[in-house]
């Protein structure tokens, strides 16, 4: 039945949908189960789904699935993580922690980290739920458009979101398999509770809300995106949840702002495997001292809770002068 030059059934993306949700969609709508399609049309010696396929897959499998749905390559590349590659990261790279970049943590086609966050009022959303490639982006910690808390689990069972094992425990079974169900236990994702976020400072989030939907919309029309800022935030972050760098950076932000100070895990992981709602807490302290730049910094600088060469360490910035910013210091 795929035989053809074209699928049968070959829907479209979404705007801002991963790919991965996309070629899930695909094979249901063929009427097959994603194992068996992709063993029908990309053979059984190529195991797609034991590695993130939002962030690398082979030119020609791209190639096949280009003639395959009438898309072309450079617009299917649109919904892969390579949008993000010199603007969150400076290079895209096969395997590694990249800037930003949840990863999947991927061992035998389970996902061991939780790479993919989701909103549920967004899966409710539209004629079918999609994943999108913005919540693979580790400071995307809120939905901009419902102002509510991202998850990147299964509340029930704590399960991390893995929308491609969807169907499996059910043979013979094809109508059903929905991509809003957590694979393991069933749990509707888009019953999840919805949790406010509290804007404690309105420009602070009026700008990260900005910020996300620039992203979600590929950065088409963002005018002039600052994203040596956004260098600068992650360094600020790694630096907030170091107890070894600038220890005392946490206390220092939370007197000033009037935000409670919180226990951090003191494992050594990358920030973007920490958990979601100390990322979102984290990430708040580090832009509100990014506001007024460089000011706030420079009083960090100045009562050494931050020391210049830990913030402009290992980092490359397109705008060198906001190096010369704090050389005085």
């Amino acid at each position: 039945m795929l035989s053809g030059k074209l699928w049968p059934a070959h829907p479209k993306p979404y705007n801002g949908e991963c790919l991965s949700s996309w070629l899930v969609r695909c094979a249901h709508s063929n009427g097959l189960k994603l194992q068996t399609f992709c063993r029908l049309e990309f053979g059984s010696n190529y195991q797609l789904w034991n590695r993130d396929i939002d962030r690398h897959i082979p030119q020609w499998l791209l190639g096949k699935i280009s003639e395959k749905v009438s898309v072309s390559c450079e617009e299917l590349e649109k919904h892969m993580l390579s949008l993000f590659e010199g603007r969150l990261f400076p290079e895209l790279t096969l395997s590694g922690q990249l800037r930003w970049l949840c990863p999947l943590v991927i061992k035998h086609r389970l996902h061991n980290g939780y790479g993919m966050q989701f909103c549920p009022k967004c899966l409710a959303e539209g004629a079918e739920p999609y994943y999108r490639l913005s919540w693979r982006v580790g400071f995307y910690t809120f939905c901009p458009y419902h102002q509510i808390i991202m998850h990147d689990r299964c509340i029930e069972c704590g399960a991390s979101v893995s929308f491609h094992r969807c169907e499996l425990g059910k043979p013979g079974i094809y109508k059903d398999a929905n991509m809003a169900c957590c694979w393991k236990c069933g749990f509707d994702l888009r019953q999840s509770p919805n949790h406010h976020v509290r804007f404690w400072n309105k420009v602070l989030f009026e700008r990260w809300a900005a910020q996300l939907r620039v992203i979600d919309r590929q950065f088409v029309n963002c005018g002039k995106f600052d994203f040596d800022r956004l260098i600068l935030l992650h360094q600020l972050c790694r630096l907030i949840v170091s107890k070894s760098l600038a220890p005392d950076l946490q206390s220092y932000i939370c007197n000033l702002c009037g935000q409670p100070e919180r226990e951090l895990i003191k494992t050594k992981i990358a920030f973007e495997q920490r958990s979601l709602a100390e990322r979102h807490y984290v990430i708040s302290l580090a832009k509100w001292l990014l506001l007024k730049y460089p000011r706030r910094i420079l009083l960090a600088i100045g009562v050494r809770v931050i020391r210049r060469n830990w913030l402009y360490r290992d980092i490359e910035l397109n705008d060198k002068s906001l190096l010369a910013v704090c050389a005085v210091r």
